[in-house]
């Protein structure tokens, strides 16, 4: 995935860090790199939830979008920690509070409910497409400024 970041970006090494990764689990047990991100407050709020999604930091990245129901993006992201969660249900409460989100046109791949079903099953490429939503929703992000 390309970094949406410009070299001289102070989130620049962290997001080529990240988006390096080719071994995410679609349900991890733990961060990844434990301390990546510590520190950092550079960006919004969904940017940095993103940054901790990415790093399988969960926790982390619930606790930042959790308070934003009023913003779609921010329960779009809330949507994809609990399906990196494996909390199927809750996934699918959060898929109904985003809505029509802008960017699922842009991501196309089916629809939310499609994903997490695959997800759910387990199938063959599921994960490799949640990495693959996540990295082009931080583009997103970055690119709109939310």
């Amino acid at each position: 995935m390309t970094n949406p970041f410009p070299e001289t970006h102070p989130l620049h090494t962290v997001a080529e860090t990240l988006l390096a990764r080719t071994d995410a689990p679609l349900c991890p047990k733990a961060p990844w790199q434990a301390g990546l991100l510590s520190g950092v407050s550079e960006g919004s709020y969904n940017l940095q939830a993103l940054l901790h999604l990415l790093n399988d930091d969960l926790d982390s990245a619930h606790k930042l979008v959790q308070v934003h129901e009023d913003d779609s993006t921010a329960n779009y992201i809330h949507q994809l920690v609990h399906r990196r969660e494996g909390d199927w249900g809750n996934t699918r409460y959060w898929v109904g509070m985003t809505g029509p989100h802008t960017f699922y046109e842009e991501f196309g791949n089916g629809t939310a409910r499609e994903r997490l079903d695959a997800c759910q099953r387990g199938d063959s490429g599921a994960a490799a497409l949640s990495w693959q939503e996540q990295g082009e929703l931080l583009a997103w992000v970055v690119r709109e400024g939310r």
